[in-house]
């Protein structure tokens, strides 16, 4: 199902205007590799206003170099696991139709007249009129487009035509914002109960460190408009845009109790060593609801946010779809934490009487360094009975006690069929289960490849144990700059990812590839992150 949603937003210049998201779908989530844009420059017949000129737009759009580019936005961000480099822009195409008359098309078009379709069919329509003039005019079109427009006021994504933008909403924030709803991501929220905009839900686009709350985010001024901020750790983590090794899933080590070390997100991982994400597990059911704790400095990207900060967000699952929410601070006066301050969120109380909670602690912030250390304490425990339970001990000789479990947690005195144990055994295996973990946790009986820390793709366990060996044995991380240029015979590029140059029998890259091609059926969730919608698997 696509579903729509409108929203106002406001311009630079304080207008409103109607922001709409038409929930799209890509080939992948994560989302690693080289995707080229096309820029569309339309016309209506009736004007012939150009808001900007067309080498305005390709420095816009191009150019890693430009700090102020959107492919330097997406280049960082991604640290470099995503660039829409080599991204064209066509002239300032004139077509041969008014206003009023892609209007009366989209009218005129049943398609575009359906209930969720009927709101957006002008902008729809002027998109599609727009690509396929480009196209009888010979300008080749990447597959993921933007057409600008001279006319109107909105910003909007669909999943046919790709993004649609006009003469007011020119500015970096508001395009990455609708890039970024072509990865599966729909706005950011916050736990206030306010209304941000007259058309948003409760907390939506009040998360102010995230470019999906763009227009109440924490922006900068730039050579193209407003731009930044960065994502939060929720998002990059989904997008599978932090290395697997400096994101930590917190207790699964077994301690419950230690000082961590935050690097900023807001500056590139290659200049730092700290942890980059703590996920903090509080759903005895749910492992991919947790916490997650970040650091963010106003840098490169994020210059728009005044000082140095831990940020906190809480992952949820509501209905079939995960959400995070920026938590606030202070009867919500404040959303991030700075040194000597703390957080602290009651869980549960146990059926003993003790309480589970997640206590944080800002202990130092360093801004030179720009690392922040934080110390989390969590007395979550996933198979002790809460209030309200019964605990029932289970006899280990009981026939139906295979796993030797020593008690069961269920609603009232009753019997105990396989159902409690089987519940009972996965809550106390939580951490146990944990080889993969966050929006990209792998299903029962995979793992991530991990050829690189970026390799978010769900293999079998025995698959991923012989990668590593064959890791270890190689030291492939320690010589990836030597990686071969041109392999030898009977040996071919491995090419698991963008730049992946090592060289392999025929035999493991046919692997590799399959592995690819069938990764995201054993994605534990992988679903639309912050909106309802579907993927295409």
């Amino acid at each position: 199902m696509i579903s729509r949603s409108a929203k106002r937003f406001p311009t630079p210049h304080t207008l409103f205007t109607v922001l709409a998201i038409v929930y799209g779908c890509v080939e992948s989530v994560p989302k690693r590799g080289h995707e080229p844009w096309s820029v569309i420059l339309c016309k209506f017949r009736d004007s012939n206003f150009e808001p900007r000129t067309t080498g305005w737009f390709k420095e816009w759009i191009g150019g890693r170099q430009n700090s102020d580019s959107i492919e330097n936005y997406f280049y960082t961000i991604s640290n470099g696991i995503y660039s829409i480099e080599g991204s064209n822009v066509t002239d300032w195409l004139k077509i041969p139709f008014s206003r009023n008359n892609i209007l009366q098309q989209s009218l005129a078009d049943p398609k575009l007249q359906l209930t969720n379709e009927k709101p957006f069919a002008l902008y729809d329509k002027a998109k599609e009129v727009c690509i396929n003039f480009a196209k009888e005019n010979d300008f080749g079109m990447h597959r993921q487009k933007i057409t600008v427009i001279n006319q109107e006021q909105t910003a909007i994504y669909g999943k046919s035509n790709g993004v649609l933008l006009t003469p007011n909403l020119i500015f970096s924030s508001v395009l990455a914002h609708e890039m970024v709803h072509s990865m599966n991501i729909g706005h950011s929220y916050s736990d206030r109960n306010i209304q941000v905009f007259p058309y948003a839900e409760r907390g939506e686009y009040d998360d102010k460190y995230d470019l999906m709350s763009t227009a109440n985010a924490h922006m900068r001024p730039s050579t193209y408009g407003l731009a930044g901020p960065g994502l939060n750790g929720a998002h990059l983590d989904y997008l599978g845009w932090l290395p697997m090794n400096r994101v930590v899933y917190f207790g699964r080590d077994g301690r419950q109790n230690y000082t961590l070390r935050l690097s900023s997100l807001s500056v590139p991982h290659k200049n730092t060593n700290g942890w980059l994400l703590i996920l903090i597990p509080y759903d005895r059911d749910d492992s991919q609801n947790v916490f997650t704790v970040e650091f963010r400095t106003p840098d490169a990207h994020d210059k728009g946010i005044g000082q140095p900060g831990v940020i906190i967000h809480q992952v949820r699952k509501i209905g079939a779809h995960y959400y995070s929410f920026l938590i606030t601070h202070a009867q919500q006066e404040f959303n991030e934490l700075t040194m000597d301050t703390e957080w602290v969120k009651f869980l549960h109380m146990s059926a003993s009487g003790e309480s589970q909670y997640v206590h944080l602690r800002v202990e130092r912030i360093n801004r030179k360094s720009r690392f922040a250390d934080v110390k989390v304490i969590s007395t979550f425990s996933p198979h002790t009975c809460l209030q309200g339970e019964f605990y029932k001990k289970i006899a280990p000789d009981d026939p139906l006690n295979k796993k030797k479990l020593a008690h069961v947690c269920l609603i009232g005195n009753r019997p105990v069929f396989p159902k409690h144990l089987e519940m009972q055994q996965r809550r106390a295996r939580f951490f146990e289960k944990r080889r993969s973990y966050g929006q990209n946790e792998c299903i029962d009986g995979y793992e991530w490849r991990a050829l690189d820390a970026y390799d978010y793709v769900c293999v079998p366990h025995k698959r991923a144990k012989e990668i590593q060996v064959k890791l270890e044995r190689k030291n492939v991380e320690k010589t990836a700059a030597k990686a071969e240029a041109v392999c030898s015979e009977r040996l071919v590029k491995r090419s698991a990812f963008p730049n992946d140059n090592h060289c392999v029998p025929e035999i493991e890259r046919a692997q590799i590839e399959q592995e690819n091609r069938e990764s995201l059926q054993f994605l534990r969730n992988p679903n639309f992150f912050n909106g309802v919608d579907t993927l295409n698997l």
